[in-house]
């Protein structure tokens, strides 16, 4: 094991310093991570830029809470309980919650009141310090949940855990999306690529897709996963251009991950009487105003959602096992640790010429 471990640490508005951390012993209950890739959130992207996204602490932070590493050291006890050992491949999931609430025990977790999430809510002053994936090393939790990767899965393919476990979750199983059913995803970015890919594999026919002129590359790639139709939001009105696709029926289900006020007042008009509504983009200190009747009058399920639960990440790891191509698409760029910078203005479409959709961290490639 290194005695010490390099992270990169947000001190300020766009500002990262490379930090060296103590690699501390593990206890009998516990473990440490050696970091093999880190996906970058777009909510890491906000927080980069504003400094202002609930729930992320303030800085000095190391963020990172989309986590794949390898078991570095590992207690006695943790390895029973987790059933792995030293040098098994796993993805972290970000959520450490009490495992006993109401939410946590329904398969709710991301709900727990007293969860703390690495990368985000977990503070680089609490020792052991190490509790963000922008980092060799990262401190494992007793509570903390694991899940071993599927032989054959390379860190950098599993890292995308994330954006294809949302995409389980909001597409497919909150609004239970079946074969034949339509559906409508709002915004192209990862996190509606993964929306894609689930829709496809549940069997959904028409999957139409709707983005930006500045979106083609995405759209392109949102095609290869499954997408039947593709609509550029400035061409023409939304309803118009869905209406031509689906009919005056309109979609069973429309998924939003861009959290526009725009997107968000369309997608009443886009889905079917007694059709669902997911709302996955946050839109944060704004108010939507809308006509709540329509919702009411039309029978239509309008439903807000957090990130994944357990059983989708172990869901999403099956998927990336078996579609290595849908991996390969959503890849775009792995970058050192020491460029997190850069990085984060890739996810947020701030570098000329890149049209970036998963960027990760190589914490060992400094």
């Amino acid at each position: 094991m290194d005695k010490t471990a390099q992270a990169a640490v947000i001190v300020g508005k766009r500002q990262f310093e490379m930090r060296e951390f103590a690699v501390p012993e593990v206890g009998a209950n516990d473990a440490l991570l050696r970091v093999e890739a880190c996906g970058i959130c777009g909510s890491d992207y906000h927080y980069y830029k504003e400094l202002d996204h609930w729930p992320y602490l303030q800085p000095p932070h190391i963020m990172g809470h989309e986590v794949v590493g390898r078991i570095g050291a590992i207690g006695k006890e943790a390895a029973q309980q987790w059933k792995l050992q030293e040098g098994d491949l796993v993805a972290v999931e970000a959520p450490v919650t009490c495992q006993r609430c109401r939410y946590c025990v329904t398969g709710q977790a991301t709900l727990c009141a007293s969860k703390r999430s690495y990368g985000i809510s977990a503070s680089m002053a609490d020792p052991p310090h190490l509790w963000g994936g922008y980092a060799q090393y990262m401190y494992l939790h007793p509570n903390t949940i694991l899940h071993p990767v599927p032989a054959g899965v390379t860190p950098q393919a599993a890292v995308l855990y994330t954006c294809v476990s949302n995409g389980l979750k909001w597409a497919q199983r909150v609004p239970a999306l079946g074969p034949g059913d339509s559906i409508v995803i709002l915004g192209p970015g990862q996190q509606g690529l993964g929306c894609v890919l689930a829709a496809a594999i549940a069997g959904a026919a028409p999957i139409v897709v709707a983005g930006l002129e500045a979106d083609e590359a995405r759209l392109s790639v949102a095609k290869k996963l499954g997408a039947t139709h593709l609509v550029y939001s400035e061409r023409a009105p939304l309803a118009e251009q869905v209406k031509n696709i689906l009919g005056p029926e309109m979609a069973d289900v429309v998924v939003d991950v861009t959290g526009s006020v725009s997107a968000q007042l369309a997608s009443v008009d886009l889905v079917r009487r007694g059709g669902t509504i997911v709302l996955a983009g946050r839109t944060p200190n704004q108010t939507v105003q809308f006509e709540i009747d329509k919702v009411a009058a039309r029978g239509i399920a309008m439903i807000g959602v957090r990130g994944h639960e357990s059983d989708d990440i172990r869901r999403a790891l099956s998927v990336i096992a078996a579609r290595p191509d849908a991996a390969a698409h959503l890849t775009t760029h792995e970058i050192p640790l020491k460029d997190a910078d850069y990085a984060l203005r890739l996810i947020g479409q701030e570098v000329p010429g890149e049209n970036a959709i998963h960027v990760s961290l190589n914490p060992w490639s400094l």
